[in-house]
C-alpha cells in the first residue's frame, strides 16, 4: 500500500532538484537532434518534409511538392503514439514526430502529427513506433495527414 509520504515526498523534492540544477548554471535542455527527438534515418526523415506544410491565408494547408508526391503512397514513419482514448490497446491514435512531454522538443503542430488507423489494435507504448500505411493529405480534426490501413513494422 502506498503511503501519503511516498506520494508527497517526490513532489516536495522536485522544486529543490530544479533549484539545484539552476544554481550550478545548467542550461535549459537542448535538443540533441535539431527539431526532432529521434535521429534522422529512413523512418524519421519524412518528418522533415511533412513539417514544411503551412496554413495559407484561407486557413487551408499548403503542402510542399515533395509531400504532394507522397499522396496515396505507402510511407513508413517512426514516431510516438498519442492515444485518442483511454485503454491499453488502440486502433486509432496520433503518431507524433516528437514525444508530447519532451521539454526540449519543438511544440507539436498539425504538420508534425499524423492520424493513424491500424488494422489490428496496438498496445499503448511510450517507445517510438515504426508504422507503415497509405499517406493521405487530409485535414482531419485539425491535422494535415492521415495513414490508412497502417501496420506496425518491427526492426
Amino acid at each position: 500500500m502506498t503511503t501519503r509520504r511516498q506520494v508527497l515526498m517526490p513532489l516536495a523534492l522536485a522544486p529543490v532538484a530544479g533549484w539545484a540544477i539552476w544554481s550550478v548554471g545548467a542550461a535549459e535542455p537542448v535538443h540533441p537532434v535539431s527539431r526532432f527527438h529521434l535521429p534522422a534515418d529512413p523512418f524519421t526523415a519524412p518528418w522533415r518534409d511533412l513539417a514544411q506544410a503551412r496554413l495559407n491565408h484561407r486557413a487551408e494547408p499548403e503542402f510542399p511538392a515533395a509531400v504532394r508526391e507522397l499522396e496515396g503512397l505507402t510511407v513508413r514513419l517512426r514516431g510516438f503514439m498519442v492515444p485518442l482514448r483511454e485503454g491499453t490497446r488502440h486502433s486509432r491514435f496520433i503518431l507524433a514526430a516528437n514525444p508530447v512531454g519532451c521539454p526540449a522538443c519543438e511544440r507539436p503542430g498539425p504538420a508534425t502529427m499524423v492520424r493513424v488507423e491500424v488494422r489490428e489494435p496496438l498496445a499503448e507504448s511510450r517507445n517510438p513506433l515504426v508504422i507503415a500505411g497509405t499517406l493521405r493529405l487530409h485535414p482531419h480534426d485539425g491535422l494535415f495527414y492521415r495513414l490508412d490501413g497502417a501496420e506496425p513494422l518491427y526492426g
